[in-house]
């Protein structure tokens, strides 16, 4: 598939940005559908939550980009801000994205956690698509590999071929699988150990990945700093998922 689908003067249609859109109208999509089957919750509004969300990922996602690539900012500074180029850190839209959720629960004085659980199938398919786009550009590439299952002839970033770990694919299918994990949890699971098991799962499938990445990338105490992160979200979310279920356990009336 050409990375390039169209060109309009100045201005590039790059098939990785054609992938994340749909993934973002999918994402919307499944979270509409969710909204109006669950009619035990008062969800009005999620869509305005779902835009704070994107806000917040857009500007941290970019935020963190730019820093991980300082270098090449820093001789191009004018393309900082240029998101329709592309670039976008993950774990910088993860967190920027669930911190304009909750700022906008917050505002509007509304409980985060049942918003957050609507948005979590969405947010696990939107990975998906987030890998798939990644294949297509080469980004998130994987370490060279022995022939094998796991490895495959890919490109990295800059369109060179070899025998690598299928990283993306790998990302793209786990995703997928938190994804259907998180639709059947809908509705059956607490609305916080829906959103917190999601959160878990994908860091996980993130986790994994990591340890077969070759891209670029800062490295604390021999370890890919992505990867770090990762750990540290699934330790707060099993943390938080605990503490929310011995809170329930308190509030919950007695029996007999």
């Amino acid at each position: 598939m050409p990375t390039i689908l169209a060109r309009y003067g100045p201005y590039f249609l790059h098939t990785y940005t054609v992938i994340l859109w749909l993934g973002v109208g999918a994402a919307l999509g499944v979270s509409a559908a969710l909204a109006r089957r669950d009619r035990r919750a008062a969800l009005d509004g999620w869509l305005d939550g779902a835009l704070a969300a994107a806000a917040g990922a857009l500007l941290v996602g970019r935020v963190v980009f730019v820093w991980l690539n300082a270098a090449y900012f820093a001789e191009n500074p004018a393309e900082a801000w240029q998101i329709q180029r592309g670039g976008l850190g993950y774990h910088g839209a993860l967190l920027g994205g669930l911190a304009g959720l909750w700022l906008w629960a917050r505002l509007t004085r509304r409980p985060f956690y049942p918003y957050a659980a609507l948005l979590a199938p969405g947010l696990a398919l939107l990975a998906a698509f987030g890998w798939a786009a990644c294949g297509v550009a080469g980004c998130a590439y994987g370490l060279p590999a022995a022939p094998g299952p796991l490895a495959a002839d890919l490109p990295d970033s800059l369109g060179v071929y070899a025998l690598r770990y299928r990283t993306q694919p790998t990302g793209a299918l786990g995703a997928l699988g938190v994804f259907v994990a998180a639709l059947w949890a809908y509705g059956r699971a607490r609305p916080a150990r829906l959103f917190w098991g999601t959160l878990a799962a994908l860091s996980l499938v993130h986790a994994v990945v990591a340890l077969g990445r070759g891209d670029p990338a800062p490295v604390l105490f021999g370890l890919r700093l992505d990867l770090w992160v990762d750990v540290g979200l699934i330790v707060a979310a099993v943390i938080s998922n605990q503490w929310t279920v011995i809170s329930n356990r308190s509030t919950d009336p007695p029996t007999h």
